[in-house]
């Protein structure tokens, strides 16, 4: 008789599992240490045996989820194409995740009952250092190799066009109109274009 293959998940990642399920049903504030405990089938010193606290317990969720969204974005930005285009579609596919992961966008926009508070703030702190990384890296790129202008400040140019993208992903993600965040899109990307891209 063959053997049924298990899969044991790490100790860790069982909890995380059993975080993020708590978290995205309940929220923050209604989620428990004991919960997470529970929901993983362990006690609390388990818990504590791999997190310091609670608020540990949420910021490693929302990294996990946000390592999802991010293999999405750099899988656009290593396309083929002019930077601009490669940051237009950094949002749309901004837009398309968030607007699937309730978790991600209210740590980030704080407009859920699922988090608030400084945990928020912590955790929309994460996600705009690593997006803004990864525009540090098309931008570094394109100027190596030469679809960026030289004389761009790379890390002023980063956080300009985080927020301006966020700006964006935020109207994607509440307007039930397609016309106008399209009409956005191109203007951003006549901005950009007319911003970064060499002058001859």
């Amino acid at each position: 008789m063959a053997a049924v293959e298990t899969t044991t998940l790490d100790p860790a990642d069982r909890l995380l599992d059993a975080a993020e399920a708590r978290f995205r049903r309940f929220g923050y504030k209604r989620t428990t240490v004991e919960d997470v405990a529970t929901e993983a089938g362990t006690g609390k010193g388990s818990v504590y045996l791999h997190f310091d606290s609670k608020q540990d317990v949420y910021l490693a969720v929302v990294e996990r989820s946000l390592e999802h969204f991010l293999a999405a974005a750099e899988a656009a930005l290593s396309a083929e194409g002019a930077s601009p285009d490669l940051l237009r579609s950094l949002v749309e596919v901004t837009i398309e995740h968030y607007s699937h992961d309730e978790l991600l966008r209210s740590s980030l926009f704080g407009d859920t009952d699922l988090v608030a508070g400084e945990v928020a703030q912590l955790a929309s702190d994460l996600q705009r250092d690593r997006i803004r990384s990864l525009l540090r890296g098309v931008l570094t790129r394109g100027k190596a190799e030469g679809s960026v202008r030289h004389d761009i400040d790379v890390e002023a140019a980063a956080s300009v066009l985080q927020e301006s993208g966020w700006a964006l992903v935020r109207t994607g993600l509440v307007s039930d109109d397609p016309a106008e965040l399209e009409t956005l899109l191109e203007a951003f990307n006549s901005i950009v274009g007319l911003g970064l891209i060499p002058r001859h």
